[in-house]
């Protein structure tokens, strides 16, 4: 892969985390006791390292979008493949649209943003936002495209405002159609302040005062311009899950239908670029996903967390975001773990965010209650009865009945 994603590697380039050091029964912590070596102390120092991750959201299960690159755990790690996040920087490079697929919560989201993150070269990824959209834009392609300029347009106001001057002189020089070649840029449009002027003159009609297919011509400018500085632009959708849910019967059929077989064929046929779509797994059983037949060039199904181990994983990339130097029996025990992941596989999808990471954040929370040094499995099973009771019921076996109450 070109994109540099370090996911185990030094803190560094986190914010400035506490520190537990030492071995033994020597450890230091920051605001704890120099030098502590009876039980006593250390019971106090790992109570506070959980106090400290809680206090720092560590294990948060909705973190902010622009952060979710620093928090996947690739799933090709995980696995010891590289038939996902590998498999969509290939396809990507290649200039394939490409469907994501997975329930909700099982991390296609961040599978993106770790492909497509701030450390990504050669790539020039661009959101399309679709959750808060009108839903005439999942099935007219005209207000898709005009969507495509809309976004753009609205990016590059806020790219360079220190050189907004001199974006509008570069604008004012060039005709509305003309194309330079400028050197290639190493990062995307914040790196260089003539990509973005040029993607200011591309976007600046109106796509409402222009005829449709004018339309989509400006929003395969917008893509060509982007190429034409060595970039590879993608468009990425990332929310169609509510975009294509929240409504029912012959609305939701006709709103998938024309998604995915008038959008996806405007993105193979007329835009002609990269494009990665979030697709819920649901969507594949339908006849309206069968009309993208033809226009997506490859599908990825997220994996599932094969194991423990895995789980583990992804709560000590969450930790090591706080602590430097740590192990991850300082924080959960191996029972846990392994009452995590049974919670996990059985529930319908692969839900890492509900099933994994809401869990830990309340089973945290609760061994903070508990002044405990480490998360353990009653810890688990009380955060599964709150947030998923209904399951919490299936699994614990029934309450004994003494014979002498009757």
């Amino acid at each position: 892969m070109h994109s540099r994603h370090p996911w185990r590697e030094s803190t560094d380039n986190f914010r400035d985390p506490e520190v537990i050091s030492g071995t033994g029964s020597e450890r230091s912590v920051p605001g704890g006791i120099p030098g502590a070596g009876t039980d006593e102390e250390v019971r106090t120092l790992s109570a506070e390292l959980l106090v400290r991750l809680q206090d720092a959201h560590a294990f948060d299960p909705a973190p902010r979008h622009a952060d979710l690159w620093r928090h996947h755990v690739p799933f090709d790690a995980m696995k010891g493949t590289g038939r996902c996040e590998a498999a969509l920087d290939r396809a990507l490079r290649r200039g394939e649209r490409v469907a994501l697929v997975g329930q909700s919560g099982a991390g296609k989201s961040s599978v993106t943003a770790h492909v497509l993150g701030p450390l990504v070269e050669g790539l020039a990824p661009l959101a399309v936002p679709v959750a808060i959209e009108d839903r005439s834009i999942a099935v007219d392609p005209v207000a898709f495209a005009g969507h495509v300029v809309q976004t753009v347009a609205r990016y590059v106001r806020h790219a360079h405002p220190a050189d907004q001057g001199r974006v509008d002189r570069i604008v004012k020089g060039r005709t509305p159609r003309r194309l330079s070649k400028l050197s290639i840029t190493p990062q995307w449009l914040g790196a260089s302040v003539e990509l973005t002027a040029e993607l200011a003159s591309a976007s600046a009609a109106d796509p409402a005062r222009r005829p449709g297919q004018e339309v989509i011509e400006q929003a395969r400018e917008i893509l060509d311009v982007i190429a034409s500085h060595g970039l590879r632009p993608v468009l990425v959708l990332d929310d169609t899950d509510t975009w294509l849910s929240g409504i029912a019967g012959t609305e939701a059929a006709q709103i998938r239908a024309g998604f995915f077989g008038r959008i996806t064929r405007l993105l193979a046929e007329e835009l002609a670029h990269a494009a990665v779509l979030a697709v819920h797994e649901n969507y594949l059983r339908t006849a309206e996903y069968s009309r993208s037949s033809g226009f997506i060039d490859t599908t990825i199904r997220l994996p599932a967390v094969p194991d423990a181990a895995a789980i583990g994983a992804i709560l000590e990339h969450r930790v090591g975001q706080q602590v430097r130097r740590f192990t991850l029996d300082q924080v959960i025990t191996a029972d846990a773990l392994e009452r995590l992941l049974a919670h996990y596989q059985r529930g319908r999808g692969r839900d890492i965010r509900r099933r994994v990471l809401y869990v830990a954040h309340t089973a945290l929370a609760r061994a903070c209650d508990d002044a405990a040094e480490t998360i353990q499995a009653v810890h688990i099973d009380v955060a599964i009865s709150e947030c998923a009771p209904e399951v919490a019921a299936r699994v614990r076996p029934a309450p004994r009945r003494d014979p002498a109450r009757g």
